[in-house]
Protein backbone atom coordinates (compact mmCIF):
# COMPACT_ATOMS: atom_id res chain seq x y z
CA UNK A 1 0.00 0.00 0.00
CA UNK A 2 1.10 3.50 -0.63
CA UNK A 3 0.98 6.23 2.00
CA UNK A 4 -2.35 7.38 0.54
CA UNK A 5 -3.93 4.01 1.35
CA UNK A 6 -4.30 2.84 -2.25
CA UNK A 7 -2.68 -0.42 -3.38
CA UNK A 8 0.52 -0.19 -5.38
CA UNK A 9 0.22 -2.43 -8.43
CA UNK A 10 3.16 -3.41 -10.59
CA UNK A 11 1.31 -2.28 -13.71
CA UNK A 12 1.79 1.33 -12.60
CA UNK A 13 5.50 0.90 -13.26
CA UNK A 14 7.14 1.94 -16.49
CA UNK A 15 5.64 -0.16 -19.29
CA UNK A 16 7.85 -2.51 -21.24
CA UNK A 17 7.12 -4.72 -24.23
CA UNK A 18 8.52 -7.58 -22.11
CA UNK A 19 6.14 -9.02 -19.53
CA UNK A 20 7.10 -11.08 -16.49
CA UNK A 21 4.66 -13.89 -15.70
CA UNK A 22 4.69 -15.59 -12.28
CA UNK A 23 2.94 -18.51 -10.59
CA UNK A 24 2.91 -20.64 -13.73
CA UNK A 25 2.50 -24.41 -13.50
CA UNK A 26 6.03 -25.81 -13.39
CA UNK A 27 5.43 -27.83 -16.55
CA UNK A 28 4.10 -24.82 -18.49
CA UNK A 29 5.15 -24.89 -22.13
CA UNK A 30 6.06 -22.13 -24.55
CA UNK A 31 2.95 -22.99 -26.55
CA UNK A 32 0.73 -22.37 -23.50
CA UNK A 33 2.38 -18.98 -22.92
CA UNK A 34 1.83 -18.00 -26.53
CA UNK A 35 -1.80 -19.15 -26.33
CA UNK A 36 -2.35 -16.92 -23.28
CA UNK A 37 -0.62 -13.86 -24.74
CA UNK A 38 -1.25 -14.04 -28.49
CA UNK A 39 -4.74 -12.48 -28.39
CA UNK A 40 -3.03 -9.21 -27.43
CA UNK A 41 -0.45 -9.10 -30.21
CA UNK A 42 2.51 -10.70 -31.91
CA UNK A 43 4.91 -12.57 -29.62
CA UNK A 44 8.52 -12.20 -30.77
CA UNK A 45 10.33 -14.06 -27.98
CA UNK A 46 9.72 -16.09 -24.84
CA UNK A 47 11.82 -17.42 -22.02
CA UNK A 48 10.11 -20.20 -20.07
CA UNK A 49 10.71 -22.02 -16.81
CA UNK A 50 12.85 -19.42 -15.08
CA UNK A 51 13.13 -18.60 -11.40
CA UNK A 52 14.04 -20.77 -8.44
CA UNK A 53 10.87 -22.86 -8.80
CA UNK A 54 10.90 -22.68 -12.61
CA UNK A 55 7.40 -21.22 -12.45
CA UNK A 56 8.12 -17.89 -14.12
CA UNK A 57 8.51 -16.75 -17.70
CA UNK A 58 9.12 -13.71 -19.87
CA UNK A 59 7.13 -12.86 -22.98
CA UNK A 60 8.23 -10.18 -25.44
CA UNK A 61 5.66 -8.52 -27.67
CA UNK A 62 6.51 -6.92 -31.01
CA UNK A 63 5.05 -3.61 -29.84
CA UNK A 64 4.84 -1.84 -26.48
CA UNK A 65 1.11 -1.14 -26.91
CA UNK A 66 0.41 -4.86 -27.18
CA UNK A 67 2.04 -5.51 -23.80
CA UNK A 68 0.17 -2.56 -22.28
CA UNK A 69 -3.07 -3.99 -23.67
CA UNK A 70 -2.51 -7.35 -21.95
CA UNK A 71 -1.54 -5.86 -18.58
CA UNK A 72 -4.47 -3.42 -18.69
CA UNK A 73 -6.94 -6.14 -19.63
CA UNK A 74 -6.04 -8.45 -16.75
CA UNK A 75 -5.67 -5.57 -14.28
CA UNK A 76 -9.30 -4.60 -14.86
CA UNK A 77 -10.77 -8.05 -15.52
CA UNK A 78 -12.78 -9.98 -12.94
CA UNK A 79 -11.24 -13.15 -14.40
CA UNK A 80 -7.49 -13.53 -13.79
CA UNK A 81 -5.06 -14.83 -16.38
CA UNK A 82 -4.83 -18.60 -16.03
CA UNK A 83 -2.77 -21.49 -17.34
CA UNK A 84 -4.11 -24.97 -16.53
CA UNK A 85 -6.51 -23.46 -14.02
CA UNK A 86 -3.73 -21.74 -12.08
CA UNK A 87 -3.83 -17.96 -11.65
CA UNK A 88 -0.92 -16.26 -13.40
CA UNK A 89 0.39 -12.90 -12.22
CA UNK A 90 1.46 -10.52 -14.99
CA UNK A 91 3.67 -7.48 -14.60
CA UNK A 92 5.98 -5.38 -16.71
CA UNK A 93 9.56 -6.54 -16.81
CA UNK A 94 12.38 -4.14 -16.07
CA UNK A 95 13.96 -5.39 -19.31
CA UNK A 96 13.18 -4.00 -22.73
CA UNK A 97 13.98 -7.20 -24.61
CA UNK A 98 14.57 -10.86 -23.84
CA UNK A 99 18.17 -11.96 -24.17
CA UNK A 100 18.50 -15.70 -24.61
CA UNK A 101 21.85 -17.08 -23.55
CA UNK A 102 22.92 -19.17 -26.49
CA UNK A 103 25.67 -21.73 -26.39
CA UNK A 104 29.10 -20.31 -27.27
CA UNK A 105 29.08 -22.11 -30.63
CA UNK A 106 25.94 -20.24 -31.67
CA UNK A 107 27.21 -16.75 -30.88
CA UNK A 108 29.99 -15.17 -32.93
CA UNK A 109 32.77 -13.81 -30.79
CA UNK A 110 36.43 -12.95 -30.66
CA UNK A 111 37.63 -15.81 -28.44
CA UNK A 112 39.89 -18.45 -29.91
CA UNK A 113 40.40 -21.72 -28.07
CA UNK A 114 43.87 -23.13 -28.65
CA UNK A 115 45.09 -26.52 -27.47
CA UNK A 116 48.83 -27.08 -27.39
CA UNK A 117 49.92 -30.69 -27.10
CA UNK A 118 53.29 -32.29 -26.58
CA UNK A 119 54.82 -29.61 -24.34
CA UNK A 120 54.94 -28.95 -20.63
CA UNK A 121 52.67 -26.20 -19.38
CA UNK A 122 55.60 -24.20 -18.04
CA UNK A 123 57.29 -24.21 -21.46
CA UNK A 124 54.53 -22.11 -23.05
CA UNK A 125 54.60 -18.44 -22.12
CA UNK A 126 52.18 -15.70 -23.06
CA UNK A 127 54.80 -14.46 -25.54
CA UNK A 128 54.78 -17.83 -27.34
CA UNK A 129 50.98 -17.86 -27.46
CA UNK A 130 50.99 -14.30 -28.82
CA UNK A 131 53.54 -15.19 -31.51
CA UNK A 132 51.59 -18.29 -32.58
CA UNK A 133 48.28 -16.41 -32.68
CA UNK A 134 49.83 -13.61 -34.77
CA UNK A 135 51.09 -16.21 -37.26
CA UNK A 136 47.66 -17.85 -37.38
CA UNK A 137 45.99 -14.51 -38.12
CA UNK A 138 48.44 -13.86 -40.96
CA UNK A 139 47.64 -17.27 -42.47
CA UNK A 140 43.86 -16.66 -42.33
CA UNK A 141 44.00 -13.25 -43.99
Amino acid sequence: MSTSGTPQFRYTQTPSKVLHLRNLPWECTEEELIELCQPFGKIVNTKCNVGANRNQAFVEFADLNQAISMVSYYASSSEPAQVRGKTVYIQYSNRHEIVNNKSPGDVPGNVLLVTIEGVEAGDVSIDVIHLVSDLAVCLWI
